[in-house]
C-alpha cells in the first residue's frame, strides 16, 4: 500500500513538473500548426471572458493593427494574394440557418463575431465584435450563381434592435460567388470565381440581408434552401447546433454541428500585447521589411500561383458558358409559350441580343484577370526580403 501511495505521488509530481516546462509553439519551422495557446484557459475563463481573448488567441495566427476609426484591427497571415473572407471551407444549414464552417484554425473567432473591411494597402482586415451569429454575410442569388459577402465595419447589430441602417455598402471585391450547383461543396474555395467575374454577376442575382432574431438568437436566413436544393439537385441535410466544450474548428456528429460561441464582454481597455500602425503594417504586407504577416504559400510561390491561375481561367470559362446557357435555356421555355411566329421570332432576337451583350462582357472579364495575373506574377518574382535570424538581431 505505501508502495502505491509513493507510486501515485511520484508520477504527481512529474506531470507537475513536465507542464511547468510545456512551452506552446503555434507554427513549427515549415509554417504548420502544431498546438493552440491558451487552449486550458477557455475552461478557466469561460464565464468571465473579455476582449482580451480575441486579441491573444488570434496573434499568433497574424497581425494587430491600429487603424482608424475602428481601434485594433486584426490581418490574418498565410491566406494568399486572393484570400476573401469567407471562402474556405463550407456552409451547412442549421436550425440557425446558413452557419458557416471553417477550416482556418482562427476562423471560430472571425467568422462568426466581428465584422472584415477592406483597405487598399493592407487587404483585409478583421474589426471585433462580441456578439455571436452563425454567419455574418450579405447574399445574391440567380438563376445561375449564389454569392456572399462579409458585412462591413460599422454594420453593427444590437440584440433586440437590429441594425442601426439599412444601406449597405459592398466594394466589389468582397463578394464570394459559385455556380448554384457547387453551392453544397465541402471545399467550396475551389469553386468560387475569380472577381473579374463579380460585376456582370451582381447585375443578374437579387440582395438580401436576411440575419434576424428570435427567442434573443441570431439566424441568418439567407438564401432559400429550396433555390439550393434546386440549383444543386440535392438533398439539403440540416443540422442541430451544439456548443462546445473547447474552443476550436466546428466538427460534426451525426446531425450535429459543434461550434464554440462563448460569450465575449466588451472591454474598451483591453489592447493587443504587440500592435503595429498602419504604415508599419503596409510595409511589411508590401515585403519590404521580415514580416509577421506571411502571404506566401507553403509549396513553391511561383508554382503555386501558376495552379491558382490556371484554376481561375479554367472556372471563369465555365462560369460565363453556365451563364450563356442559362439565357438560351430561358429563351427556349419563353418560345414554347408562345404560339404566334412573330413572338417567337422576338424571343430568339431578345435572346441573341443578350448572349452578344454577355460574350463581350465576359471578353472584357478575361483581359481584366489576365491583367491581374500579371501583376500577380510579377510580384513572385521579387527578390525575398532575408529575415534576421536570433543571433543577428542580438
Amino acid at each position: 500500500m505505501k508502495k502505491s501511495i509513493g507510486f501515485l505521488l511520484f508520477a504527481a509530481f512529474v506531470v507537475l513538473v513536465g507542464t511547468s516546462c510545456i512551452q506552446y509553439v503555434p507554427y513549427d519551422e515549415s509554417g504548420n500548426y502544431s498546438g493552440r495557446p491558451n487552449e486550458d484557459s477557455y475552461y478557466d475563463r469561460s464565464d468571465n471572458l473579455d476582449s482580451t481573448y480575441f486579441y491573444d488567441e488570434l496573434e499568433p495566427y497574424g497581425a494587430w493593427v491600429s487603424y482608424r476609426p475602428y481601434g485594433y484591427v486584426w490581418i490574418p497571415g498565410n491566406v494568399g494574394y486572393n484570400w476573401r473572407p469567407y471562402s474556405r471551407g463550407h456552409w451547412a444549414w442549421t436550425d440557425y440557418g446558413w452557419n458557416w464552417v471553417s477550416v482556418e484554425r482562427w476562423g471560430w473567432i472571425a467568422f462568426h463575431y466581428g465584422r472584415w473591411g477592406w483597405d487598399r494597402g493592407m487587404g483585409w482586415y478583421w474589426v471585433p465584435d462580441n456578439v455571436w451569429g452563425p454567419s455574418w454575410v450579405a447574399w445574391r442569388w440567380g438563376d445561375a450563381h449564389i454569392g456572399w459577402a462579409p458585412l462591413p465595419p460599422g454594420a453593427d447589430y444590437i440584440p433586440g434592435r437590429g441594425f442601426g441602417r439599412n444601406q449597405w455598402n459592398f466594394p466589389e471585391n468582397s463578394w464570394n460567388f459559385v455556380r448554384g450547383q457547387d453551392f453544397m461543396d465541402r471545399s467550396i474555395d475551389r469553386w468560387i470565381l475569380p472577381i473579374e467575374r463579380n460585376r456582370t454577376i451582381l447585375d443578374r442575382t437579387e440582395f438580401g440581408v436576411n440575419i434576424n432574431e428570435r427567442d434573443r438568437h441570431i439566424f441568418n436566413d439567407g438564401v432559400d434552401p429550396d433555390l439550393v436544393r434546386r440549383q444543386t439537385n440535392r438533398t439539403i441535410d440540416r443540422y442541430t447546433l451544439k456548443d462546445a466544450t473547447r474552443p476550436g474548428i466546428e466538427r460534426e456528429e451525426g446531425r450535429d454541428l459543434v461550434v464554440s460561441r462563448p460569450v465575449i464582454k466588451r472591454n474598451d481597455a483591453a489592447k493587443p500585447k504587440r500592435v503595429l500602425d498602419q504604415a508599419q503594417a503596409e510595409k511589411q504586407l508590401s515585403g519590404e521589411t521580415a514580416s509577421p504577416i506571411i502571404r506566401r504559400a507553403p509549396r513553391n510561390e511561383e508554382e503555386s500561383l501558376r495552379q491558382d491561375h490556371n484554376k481561375e481561367r479554367e472556372l471563369l470559362k465555365e462560369s460565363q458558358k453556365t451563364e450563356i446557357n442559362e439565357v438560351r435555356r430561358r429563351a427556349d421555355e419563353d418560345r414554347a409559350k408562345v404560339q404566334n411566329p412573330v413572338e417567337k421570332k422576338r424571343v430568339d432576337e431578345q435572346a441573341t441580343t443578350r448572349v452578344a451583350e454577355l460574350k463581350k462582357k465576359h471578353d472584357q472579364e478575361k483581359a481584366e484577370l489576365e491583367k491581374r495575373q500579371k501583376i500577380e506574377e510579377d510580384k513572385t518574382k521579387k527578390a525575398p526580403v532575408r529575415r534576421k535570424t536570433d543571433a543577428e538581431r542580438h
